[in-house]
């Protein structure tokens, strides 16, 4: 069982692991991973990862909603994609992202990060 903090008040979520992202973000429009990846620094990247992630984080910030809050992964595509981006770089990002929208499917969720294994990832 989770618990999902809500604006202070918190709530716990009794669901298949698989279905907990999908909710999180219904209930509250992100997840704790996708709010991780967010906040990561945007200086200090070389100069076409930073356009990348600038272009990654303008089709989140102007996406339609119901776009955004229905991803059943933990990060979303579009985190996902930045963190694969920052991780593996350009080309390997860009392959690893393709290869992530085709397994993604309503029924198919959970967390899925982009690199070999989680303590790997630059994100706490």
């Amino acid at each position: 069982m989770d618990r999902l903090e809500i604006k202070g008040a918190s709530l716990d979520l009794n669901v298949e692991e698989y279905l907990r992202p999908s909710l999180e973000r219904k209930l509250t429009g992100t997840t704790k991973t996708d709010t991780e990846i967010q906040s990561l620094p945007i200086s200090g990247i070389p100069f076409h990862i930073k356009i990348a992630v600038h272009s990654l984080r303008f089709y989140r910030k102007y996406r339609p909603t119901h776009i955004g809050n229905r991803c059943v992964y933990e990060p979303s595509c579009s985190h996902y994609s930045e963190l694969a981006i920052r991780e593996n770089g350009l080309l390997i990002g860009v392959i690893l992202t393709i290869k992530r929208l085709f397994r993604c499917r309503p029924g198919r969720g959970g967390v899925d990060l982009s690199c070999k294994k989680e303590k790997s990832c630059n994100i706490k």
